[in-house]
C-alpha cells in the first residue's frame, strides 16, 4: 500500500490546489464565478467524468457546489441574513436537506445518500444561496444574462456537431454512439431549456439594454439581432423534440403576452396574429412542407399521446411512489436520502428519480419542503415590483421553471435562476437602491463600502426605484442584507 501514497498526496494537493482558486474566483470574481457554475451543464454534455478520483469520484459541481455554499455562508454570518423575500425558506429546505442527509448517511450509508441528494438538491440550494447573496449594488442580471447566452453559445455548437455526426432523428429512434445504444437528442432536456431561457434573456433582458450611444438607429440594429438570435434558439429548441421543453416555452410564450404593458386592444390583437401564425405553420407540418425535418418532429409530437409515451410512463409511476405507505413523519419532512425510488411501471422495476421535481421534493423533504418551495416562488412574484421593466422576464422564467419541474428535477443552472430571483426582490420597496460596487470592489461582505456616495441608480436596478436620476445621499447600511 505504500507505493500509492505519493498518488494519495498529489491528489489531494491537487484537490486543496482546485478548491483553493474556485472559491478566489467565486469570492472576487463574480462573473467568471457564475460561468463557471453554468459551466457544469457543459462539462455533464461534453464529458461529464469526475474532476478528481479520491477514493470516490470528485466532479466539478462537487467542488463548485461546496465553494459556493462556503461563500454564501461567510457571507450572512459576517454580515447577517439579507432581507429579501424568499430566503427564508430557502434555508428552511436547506435544513431540512441537511436532516435527510445526515439521516441517510446514518441508514443507507454515505455514498447512497451522498448521491441521492448531491445532484437535485444540494447543487441547486448552493447555486441559489451564492447568487443570492451576493452584492445588492452588483450589476448581476447583465452577468447573470452574459454568462446565460454565453452558455447556450456553447450548447448549440454542441447541439450542431451531434447532429451533423448522427443526423436529426425522432425520439422513437436510438442511434449506436461508441459501440453503446443511447437517446438520439445531443443534449438533455435540461440543456434544451437553458436555450429555451437564453431567448427569453435575448427578447427581453432584465435590464437596461439600450445602446451606449443613445442612438436610435444602433438600438434598432442591436434588438433586431437579439430577436434573430432568440429565434434560432428556439428553432434549436424545437430540433431538440424535448416536448416538456415545447411546453414550457408555450407557457412561458402566454406568460409574457398576458404579463407585457399594452394599450387597450393591442393584446387582443397579438393574440390573434399568434394564433393565427400557429395555425399557419400547424397547417404546413401538416401538408409536409418542412419535408424529413417536420415528419421527424410530427412523430415525436405523436409518441406523446401514445398509451407508451414518456408521459404515460412517468405518470404509471408517480401513481405507485405516491400509494406506497408512509408514517406520519415520513408525510412532514419525507424519507432519507438513500431511501430509493423503486417502482414498477409495466411490470418492469424502476429505480431512478421520479421525473418530477415537485414529487421528488415531497418524498425527501416532505409536505414541510414541498410547502417551503412552493412559498419562495410565491414571495418571489409577489415581491417583484409591478412597474419595473425587469420583472417581465423574470416573471417569464419563472412560469418556465415551474412547468418544466412537473417533468424533470431541477438542476444547478436553475438555482442560479432562483438565486437572481432572490437577489432582484431585495430592493427596497421605497425604491431606494443600494450603492452600485464598482469593479473590484466584491468580497465576501455581500455589502456596500463603508463611505457614503452620491453615485447614479445601476441601469439594471432603475426600473425597481422610483428615483430615476441619482440616489440621494443616505446613510450606509450596517450590513450587506439587501434593501
Amino acid at each position: 500500500m505504500q507505493h500509492l501514497a505519493p498518488n494519495a498526496l498529489l491528489a489531494l494537493f491537487a484537490a486543496l490546489a482546485l478548491a483553493g482558486s474556485v472559491l478566489w474566483v467565486l469570492l472576487r470574481h463574480q462573473t467568471a464565478g457564475l460561468g463557471l457554475l453554468l459551466a457544469v451543464q457543459i462539462w455533464s454534455v461534453a464529458a461529464n467524468t469526475p474532476a478528481l478520483v479520491l477514493g470516490i469520484h470528485v466532479y466539478l459541481a462537487d467542488v463548485l457546489a461546496v465553494c459556493a455554499s462556503c461563500v454564501a455562508l461567510g457571507r450572512m454570518l459576517i454580515h447577517g441574513l439579507p432581507q429579501r423575500a424568499g430566503l427564508l425558506p430557502l434555508l428552511g429546505l436547506t435544513v431540512l436537506a441537511a436532516w435527510s442527509t445526515l439521516s441517510g448517511i446514518h441508514t443507507f450509508g454515505l455514498q447512497s445518500a451522498g448521491n441521492d441528494g448531491r445532484l437535485y438538491f444540494w447543487y441547486v440550494l448552493a447555486a441559489a444561496l451564492y447568487t443570492a447573496t451576493m452584492p445588492p449594488g452588483a450589476a448581476l442580471a447583465r452577468s447573470v444574462t452574459r454568462v446565460w447566452l454565453g452558455t447556450a453559445a456553447v450548447l448549440t455548437a454542441l447541439c450542431l456537431n451531434g447532429w451533423m455526426k448522427h443526423g436529426l432523428h425522432a425520439i422513437t429512434e436510438r442511434v449506436v454512439i461508441d459501440g453503446t445504444v443511447t437517446d438520439s437528442r445531443p443534449v438533455p432536456a435540461a440543456a434544451a431549456l437553458l436555450l429555451a431561457q437564453a431567448a427569453v434573456l435575448l427578447l427581453c433582458p432584465p435590464f437596461d439594454s439600450r445602446s451606449p450611444d443613445g442612438g436610435r438607429a444602433t438600438a434598432v440594429r442591436l434588438r433586431r439581432g437579439r430577436r434573430l438570435l432568440a429565434l434560432s434558439l428556439l428553432l434549436i429548441v424545437i430540433l431538440l423534440q424535448h416536448r416538456t421543453v415545447w411546453v414550457a416555452v408555450a407557457a412561458m410564450a402566454v406568460a409574457g403576452w398576458a404579463l407585457r404593458p399594452a394599450r387597450p386592444g393591442q393584446r387582443i390583437l397579438s393574440g390573434a396574429f399568434g394564433v393565427t401564425a400557429l395555425g399557419l405553420a400547424a397547417l404546413a407540418f401538416y401538408v409536409g412542407a418542412f419535408g424529413n425535418v417536420g415528419g421527424t418532429l410530427a412523430a415525436s409530437a405523436e409518441e406523446a399521446r401514445s398509451t407508451h409515451s414518456t408521459l404515460t410512463w412517468r405518470v404509471m409511476g408517480w401513481q405507485d411512489l405516491l400509494d406506497k405507505p408512509r408514517s406520519v413523519v415520513e408525510w412532514l419532512i419525507g424519507t432519507p436520502f438513500g431511501a430509493g425510488y423503486e417502482r414498477y411501471v409495466n411490470g418492469t422495476l424502476v429505480e431512478f428519480s421520479p421525473h418530477d421535481y415537485y414529487l421528488h421534493v415531497g418524498m425527501r423533504l416532505g409536505v414541510m419542503g414541498l410547502a417551503l418551495l412552493v412559498a419562495a416562488y410565491t414571495l418571489i412574484w409577489w415581491r417583484l415590483p409591478r412597474d419595473s421593466p425587469s420583472s417581465l422576464p423574470l416573471r417569464v422564467l419563472i412560469v418556465g421553471q415551474l412547468v418544466f419541474f412537473v417533468a424533470y428535477p431541477a438542476f444547478l443552472d436553475q438555482g442560479v435562476l432562483l438565486g437572481l430571483f432572490l437577489w432582484h426582490v431585495g430592493a427596497d420597496p421605497t425604491g431606494r437602491v443600494p450603492d452600485p460596487v464598482t469593479p473590484g470592489d466584491t468580497d465576501i461582505s455581500g455589502g456596500p463600502r463603508p463611505h457614503t456616495v452620491s453615485r447614479p441608480v445601476h441601469p439594471e436596478l432603475q426600473g425597481m426605484a422610483r428615483h430615476t436620476a441619482a440616489v440621494a445621499p443616505g446613510p450606509t447600511h450596517a450590513s450587506g442584507a439587501g434593501q
